[in-house]
């Protein structure tokens, strides 16, 4: 017997706003892989391995750990921050919100200011 299989209306409202236009102009969600993804180290959800326990971790502490493992801010737009780690070059972002990082995630390099 066969049944179906439904996927819930959020899932394809969540989905839906994943999608780019293309335009580097609409910025850099938390969230967003970079095509060399596949050579740095992360977790499922996407935060580079070395970062993974700092979610839902204070802001002030969470970012003092992000300086002790080397990474070094770079720019901040709005409640995203970017972080560069010139060992692992690895451009992590993190999103601030209620005090704690709410994401982790990675971005390309020149979003942290590298070529």
């Amino acid at each position: 017997m066969r049944t179906a299989t439904s996927i819930p209306i959020l899932a394809i409202i969540i989905l839906a706003g994943c999608q780019s236009t293309g335009n580097d102009a609409d910025g850099v969600p938390a969230s967003a892989v970079p095509p060399a993804m596949d050579a740095t180290a992360t977790t499922t959800e996407g935060a580079p391995a070395d970062l993974a326990d700092l979610v839902n971790a204070s802001a002030a502490g969470a970012q003092a750990q992000m300086q002790a493992r080397g990474y070094a801010f770079t720019q901040q737009q709005g409640s995203t921050t970017y972080w560069w780690n010139p060992k692992t070059t690895i451009c992590a972002t993190t999103v601030t919100s209620n005090g704690k990082f709410q994401t982790i995630g990675t971005a390309t390099a020149r979003y942290c200011g590298q070529r």
